[in-house]
C-alpha cells in the first residue's frame, strides 16, 4: 500500500508539472483588442510570445548587417524540433543581427490574421509575405521568405506595388532581421528554409538591368518607386 501511495503521489506531481509547463507558455486570449495599438509585441492567443516579440521588432535598422546570397541563407542549419515558448538564446548569434540580400521577387501576398498581430483582420493589421528566389523561374521550394510587418511598414509600401513586383519578377534588394520561424519546424510549409528576413526594414527596387544594379546603380526605395 505504501509503495502504491508513493507511485500515485509521483504521478500526480508529474501531471501537475506538465500542466504548469503548459500554462506558462500559453498566451492570454485575444479579447478586448480592437486595434494594433492595443496589441502587445508578444501578441496573444495560442502563439509563441518569444517568437512574436522578434517578429514585432520596430528598430529602424538592425545592427551588424551582413551581405548574403540566398544560397547562403538556405544553407543555415536549424533545429530539428522546437517547443512553443522555448528559450531562443541558442539562436541569438544570428537573430541579433541584420542581413541585406538581392533576389527576384517571385510572389507577394497579404497574410491572414495571426497571433503575432493579435488575430486582427485586414491588410493594415497584418504582414505582407514575400517569396525570394535566385532566378526568375525558380520554384517555390527554393524560396526564402521575407516579411513586411505592419509595425514597420512605411508609407508607400503598398501591397499593389508588391503584387506588381511579384507578378513581373522584379529584382529587389531587401534589408532586415534574421529570424528563425520556429513555428514551422513542426508545421512545415513549402519553401527552402525556416530562416527568414523578418521584419524587413528597407526594400529597394532595381530600375536598370541586373548587372548594373549589382554594380550599385539603379536602386530606388520602394516608397519612392511607382508602378510604370
Amino acid at each position: 500500500m505504501k509503495n502504491r501511495t508513493v507511485v500515485l503521489s509521483l504521478l500526480f506531481s508529474a501531471i501537475a508539472l506538465v500542466s504548469f509547463s503548459f500554462t506558462t507558455t500559453a498566451q492570454q486570449p485575444c479579447t478586448g483588442i480592437s486595434s494594433l495599438a492595443d496589441c502587445p509585441n508578444t501578441g496573444c492567443g495560442q502563439g509563441d510570445s518569444n517568437l512574436n516579440a522578434l517578429k514585432n521588432r520596430t528598430d529602424a535598422a538592425p545592427p551588424n548587417i551582413q551581405t548574403r546570397r540566398l544560397g547562403q541563407i538556405r544553407a543555415f542549419s536549424e533545429p530539428s524540433s522546437w517547443t512553443r515558448g522555448q528559450d531562443r538564446s541558442s539562436l541569438a548569434f544570428r537573430e541579433s543581427r541584420g542581413v541585406v540580400v538581392k533576389a527576384f521577387l517571385s510572389d507577394a501576398r497579404a497574410s491572414g490574421k495571426e497571433t503575432t498581430n493579435c488575430r486582427l483582420t485586414g491588410q493594415d493589421n497584418n504582414d505582407f509575405h514575400l517569396d525570394l528566389v535566385s532566378f526568375k523561374k525558380a520554384g517555390k521550394e527554393t524560396a526564402v521568405t521575407a516579411e513586411i510587418t505592419p509595425r514597420l511598414r512605411k508609407a508607400g509600401w503598398d501591397f499593389e506595388k508588391l503584387d506588381f513586383l511579384g507578378e513581373e519578377k522584379y529584382y529587389i534588394r531587401i534589408t532586415g532581421w534574421y529570424l528563425l520561424d520556429s513555428m514551422h519546424i513542426s508545421n512545415p510549409i513549402e519553401r527552402s528554409t525556416n530562416w527568414e528576413i523578418h521584419p524587413i526594414t528597407r526594400l529597394e527596387v532595381c530600375t536598370l538591368t541586373r548587372p548594373k544594379c549589382n554594380q550599385g546603380q539603379g536602386w530606388v526605395d520602394l516608397e519612392n518607386w511607382e508602378i510604370p
